[in-house]
């Protein structure tokens, strides 16, 4: 370094410590006075003095007590980690069966949360008057349940079951219409969009109503409470309105909707009502949120990744993303994300994961974090994709003329239409291009009663664990045999076929240089093949 630049930092730096000292004045801060001590004058300073000095040695006692206790722990901490150590070297299947019962333990778990899951959507049925089943209105068909329906309409006692279409905000106008009028001969339907507030968690502290207008109004909320209010009026008595349906359809968002504040959690992640909650909107009309119904296994292996709760079924998003891809009109997917084609779903993930910069060292894409990217548009309110309605669309299994008529009975179906019509206007949704096409899989079975729970699968599993359990010990002690056996006829053979040529192109008559081409072939391949010292080929 030059003595200029040298002189130029060291200037600075006492320019810079000047505007530090000046500002400590402005603000008031001084330097720390040292401790003066007891002063001369002072009675009693020798016994003052006396104290502070035990007061130290009090203290250097207690931190070396202390260090004495930290290295015991220490030491006994060592020593259990080396038994466990040992422990694990010499019995090692005991700690794979603990970790098995751990996993089985994990699997009763999820399964009482499904038998809950039914428990609480039973208790929903049985406590309300009308019931409004959520379907979300990219894939209606998909995400109605002819289990639940059949279920309500056993029940009886004058229940009405309506049908509400959520998130039409992400369909096509052309579409939305065409499901309308197609779901409205069987059931009731109402068309709705929840506000955003409710699906991005905004909440402001000691206010419970907020200002819509600022995120996204409700639409369709007039025409359900009007609905509600008109049927609470035929009956002379305040309603219990239960609102059920599959996960992440918008059960609790519509809830906060008509409450107008942000009452019930919501969430991008699937099922995370798990228990039946109680809302009073006004005086005549109270709702009960109702956790999601469980899909039954017996379902195609798209309805199953997209309507199964996260916090029971522990899916692979892989395999989640892959039943999506295949089930996707692959044209408008590339027009989507911008990518050229691709023959399957893990090609589709590797170019995503390139397009968006999700690489490794070495060029490797991260195909795992571009599932959960196509994951979270998918199920989140970015991706708009549509299902076409069916041809020939003829009444359900469950559902008769005289069941349809009975849920029509007492309500203005006029009204409600043109509430549906003008809804329908104002949504602003996105064009037909922009949209993907995705084959509708079909209506999905669910299960609705405790006792329908499957118990089978981690039984069997358990069964056919403790037979490989029982088959290891066997293995091992046979695989120790062998190996020892199995390296001396490896060791046997391996001399044979060095000697034998060897024998042999000596009795021919051959000659060996002492650095032949011959002898250091040979030596190349003992070395190689045979770790033993073998004094007859170092010889040759």
């Amino acid at each position: 370094m030059t003595c200029h630049k040298r002189f130029k930092i060291q200037k600075k730096v006492r320019e810079h410590y000047r505007k530090v000292r000046k500002e400590a004045k402005k603000r008031g801060h001084k330097k720390t006075k040292k401790d003066p001590g007891v002063p001369n004058s002072a009675p009693f300073k020798e016994a003052l003095l006396r104290e502070a000095e035990q007061r130290k040695q009090q203290l250097e006692e207690l931190k070396q007590k202390q260090k004495l206790n930290k290295h015991k722990e220490q030491g006994q901490k060592r020593k259990c980690d080396e038994n466990d150590v040992a422990s694990s070297k010499t019995e090692p299947p005991k700690t794979e069966f603990v970790g098995r019962k751990a996993t089985l333990s994990c699997r009763a778990v999820k399964q009482g949360s499904k038998k809950s899951f039914c428990r609480e959507l039973q208790k929903v049925i049985e406590a309300s008057d009308v019931l409004l089943e959520v379907l979300d209105a990219r894939d209606p068909l998909g995400y109605r349940c002819p289990q639940l329906e059949q279920v309500i309409m056993k029940t009886g006692g004058n229940k009405k079951l309506f049908l509400v279409l959520n998130k039409t905000d992400l369909v096509p106008k052309e579409n939305l219409e065409k499901w309308v009028h197609c779901l409205k001969k069987e059931l009731p339907t109402v068309v709705f969009r929840a506000s955003a507030f409710a699906n991005e968690k905004i909440r402001l502290p000691g206010k419970k109503k907020l200002d819509l207008s600022r995120h996204g109004m409700c639409l369709g909320g007039k025409s359900l409470l009007t609905l509600l209010s008109d049927f609470c009026k035929t009956q002379n008595k305040p309603i219990r309105v239960g609102v059920i349906g599959f996960p992440n359809v918008g059960k609790s968002s519509i809830i906060n909707s008509l409450k107008q504040a942000y009452v019930c959690p919501t969430g991008p992640a699937m099922g995370l009502t798990r228990y039946m909650r109680i809302v009073h909107i006004d005086k005549n009309i109270t709702m009960l949120d109702s956790p999601s119904i469980i899909a039954s296994p017996s379902n195609s292996a798209v309805a199953l990744a997209l309507r199964s709760p996260t916090n029971i079924e522990d899916r692979p998003i892989l395999d989640s993303v892959t039943s999506v891809v295949e089930h996707c009109n692959k044209a408008q997917l590339m027009l989507r994300y911008n990518i050229p084609s691709y023959k399957d779903s893990q090609e589709f993930l590797t170019l995503l994961a390139q397009k968006k910069g999700m690489m490794r060292k070495g060029g490797l894409p991260k195909v795992e974090e571009a599932a959960k990217l196509f994951w979270s548009h998918w199920i989140g309110p970015k991706m708009s994709y549509y299902c076409q309605v069916p041809a020939s669309l003829t009444l359900s299994s469950h559902l008769t003329e005289g069941i349809v008529e009975d849920m029509q009975q007492g309500l203005d179906l006029e009204e409600l239409e043109k509430n549906n019509v003008g809804a329908i206007r104002a949504i602003r949704s996105p064009r037909m291009s922009s949209s993907i096409l995705f084959e509708c899989s079909g209506l999905t079975n669910g299960i609705i009663e405790e006792k329908d729970v499957p118990e089978e699968l981690p039984r069997q599993e358990e069964s056919e664990e403790e037979e490989e359990d029982c088959l290891y010990e066997e293995e091992e002690e046979d695989s120790d045999d062998e190996n020892d056996v199995d390296e001396r006829s490896r060791l046997g053979t391996k001399r044979q076929k060095v000697e034998v040529p060897l024998e042999e192109e000596l009795q021919s008559g051959k000659k060996f240089g002492a650095g032949g081409e011959k002898s250091i072939h040979v030596d190349e391949i003992t070395e190689e093949d045979d770790d033993t010292y073998d004094f007859n080929t170092d010889y040759v």
